[in-house]
């Protein structure tokens, strides 16, 4: 009798502990359902006015971009500002919002200088503001690289959590950048098929202008040669350098050394120009208002030959 009883005791003590152990785990298992994240990231990108990015590209020393008008501005470290292109913050903001948890990859931080998520150390940091709001702080770490099957992903943290999560996609290929990479670089962008006149003024007798007639283009009524012009007009309709020359000052009222003017049909003239001494070349456009580009190294492909357009 007493045995039967005391099985009875131990059966039950036994489908006690079995439940305890069964909610405790469900328990566990619910809590850490509830606590991952579905969603990092969640911005009205239509009501954006700053972002600010810290970075180690940049020395960590963080940048803002923000809307001015009907542009985009960037902080510059000599405290001025320069254009962004609208284009570039779209791609900035569409960057963010494609951000979705693959998986949960580890907790606590501990884990934060292997996957790169440390702020002012070794990830990127980048803050969205609507207005005054802060709607998003995250840091972006390590890439994660897997050949087979080919895939790209990087670890992020929101600064605020401690979780650390990976993503898909190569944010350090947007975001791990210095600020003059957000800068617009542009030179000259335009259709060549609308131009039907280009002017280069140059120092003594070596200006020339190129004519389109019909189809063909000509020099002093000599035509040039068809492919040669057409590989030229081509580099120059989508020009863009990001070597910036912010702190080189042209004395006011220099006349350039170099010009050159593009006109067509239904577009506005487009005038580059250089301003060459012993110490700088210095290129501006009206394409791109207030900035300067050291031409050093590029100036020969703007400002070309006449000989470029004949076999």
């Amino acid at each position: 009798m007493f045995r039967k009883t005391n099985n009875k005791v131990l059966g039950f003590i036994f489908i006690l502990l079995l439940v305890i152990v069964i909610v405790a785990y469900l328990s566990d298992a619910g809590k850490e359902e509830r606590t991952f994240r579905e969603e990092l990231v969640n911005i009205d990108t239509t009501a954006v006015t700053k972002i600010v990015i810290n970075t180690k590209s940049n020395n960590y020393k963080p940048f803002s971009i923000y809307k001015s008008g009907k542009g985009w501005l960037i902080e510059l470290k000599n405290g001025k500002t320069a254009s962004v292109k609208d284009e570039r913050v779209k791609q900035i903001l569409n960057e963010l919002v494609k951000i979705k948890p693959k998986r949960l990859a580890a907790r606590g931080e501990d884990k934060w200088s292997e996957f790169q998520v440390k702020p002012d150390s070794s990830g990127t940091r980048v803050q969205v503001y609507e207005g005054d709001d802060a709607t998003l702080d995250i840091i972006l770490g390590r890439l994660n690289y897997i050949p087979q099957p080919r895939s790209v992903s990087t670890y992020v943290r929101l600064y605020n959590d401690t979780d650390v999560y990976e993503v898909n996609g190569f944010l350090a290929l947007t975001f791990n950048q210095g600020a003059d990479s957000f800068r617009d670089n542009t030179i000259i962008k335009s259709d060549q098929n609308m131009w039907n006149e280009l002017q280069f003024n140059y120092p003594a007798d070596s200006s020339f202008t190129l004519i389109k007639t019909g189809n063909k283009w000509f020099i002093n009524n000599v035509e040039t040669d068809s492919v040669k012009t057409a590989a030229v007009l081509r580099k120059l309709a989508a020009f863009m350098r990001s070597n910036f020359a912010d702190d080189i000052e042209v004395p006011a009222g220099k006349s350039p050394s170099y010009q050159l003017t593009i006109k067509g049909k239904e577009i506005n003239p487009i005038e580059v120009k250089a301003y060459v001494d012993s110490s700088y070349y210095v290129v501006t456009t009206n394409q791109n208002p207030g900035t300067k580009f050291d031409g050093k190294t590029f100036g020969k492909d703007l400002f070309v030959n006449k000989s470029t357009f004949f076999k």
